[in-house]
């Protein structure tokens, strides 16, 4: 293997965080045993996972990044830094939330994206079946839901432009700040806020996107449609790409944001969108024998940490909807 930064960076977050596989284990243990040096790297790494219970300030995260990146380079050219055993980058990880093999390498090391303006790009990516959190240099939150992620240029950020593109879903506590908006470009639809919580899902390929507003206000702007619409809190807007249609209405928007809980909350749903929330947490294709089985509706809850065949029990429990698994196809069939 090539031990350039980027892989042997990557394999080390890997290993620590234990998203590593054991073939990567291996190379990692490979090249740590060339020299102690190697081994103190890693062992400095692993520090910073398992003291991750703290909490810092902002500027302290924006200070550590650059602290762990220093370290990491200094090592590479030959010159180990005494700075990451002394810095309080251990909180950094709390404050994200999210798995360290992600956020930090993509966070320090990730080239940047097509179609965002030159600078450091930092995109935070959620694996599937897993949520993620992290916390934007002006202190907004954000929940990002499992297989999507959200990419903003930081130094178009940092210098007052607070505009990040999503794919998929996530979750906005924006922290307030009526000189400069917040913005939230997606495939179909734009975003302007100022200080707000909302909820976005604009899933690459999907032929739906959808809002729905928590607290406060937001102005969406609809790409192919050239128009602009304004929600208030508790109200949910749907906008069928395909055909162009915009459905408005109040939601309970707890339902639609419990996920960034680690729970899915379904009241009076179709089994179609049950599944299409499970193929994304399990990565795993659902079939219907018949097809119309589909429209039956569903009322329950589904944790993130329930296995695949704890939900499919659930399903059967509670609808009498049976069903069997081949490979990483799930049918689910009436037993009538």
């Amino acid at each position: 293997m090539n031990y350039n930064q980027d892989n042997t960076y990557n394999l080390i977050v890997k290993t620590v965080s234990g998203n590593a596989t054991p073939e990567e284990i291996s190379l990692l243990e490979e090249w740590a045993n060339t020299s102690t040096d190697n081994r103190s790297i890693i062992d400095e790494f692993q520090k910073v996972w398992d003291h991750s219970e703290n909490i810092i300030t902002q500027s302290e995260i924006q200070r550590d990044k650059l602290i762990l990146k220093e370290s990491y380079l200094s090592y590479m050219s030959g010159r180990i830094s005494s700075l990451l055993r002394y810095s309080v980058l251990y909180k950094l990880v709390a404050v994200l939330a999210l798995p360290v093999a992600l956020i930090i390498a993509w966070l320090l090391f990730r080239t940047p994206a097509t179609n965002m303006p030159a600078g450091q790009t930092c995109e935070i990516a959620s694996p599937k079946g897993h949520v993620s959190k992290c916390i934007l240099p002006d202190g907004s939150k954000v929940w990002i839901n499992t297989g999507s992620k959200l990419i903003y240029n930081t130094t178009l950020f940092n210098s007052g432009t607070r505009e990040v593109h999503l794919e998929g879903e996530a979750y906005f506590e924006v922290t307030g700040d009526k000189e400069r908006p917040f913005r939230v470009i997606t495939e179909n639809v734009d975003v302007e806020v100022t200080g707000t919580s909302f909820n976005l899902s604009s899933y690459t390929g999907s032929d739906v996107f959808e809002a729905v507003l928590a607290e406060g206000s937001v102005s969406l702007e609809l790409k192919s449609a050239f128009r602009k619409l304004n929600l208030t809190p508790g109200q949910r807007m749907i906008l069928d790409i395909k055909q162009s249609k915009i459905d408005i209405h109040p939601v309970d928007a707890e339902i639609y944001t419990s996920w960034r809980n680690g729970e899915l909350l379904f009241k009076d749903a179709t089994l179609n969108d049950l599944i299409a929330e499970l193929e994304r947490i399990y990565d795993i294709r659902f079939h219907l024998k018949p097809e119309n089985l589909g429209n039956f509706r569903f009322r329950g809850m589904f944790s993130y940490n329930n296995n695949l065949i704890e939900a499919l029990e659930k399903i059967k429990k509670t609808s009498g909807i049976d069903y069997y698994i081949e490979k990483k196809e799930v049918w689910l069939k009436s037993s009538n």
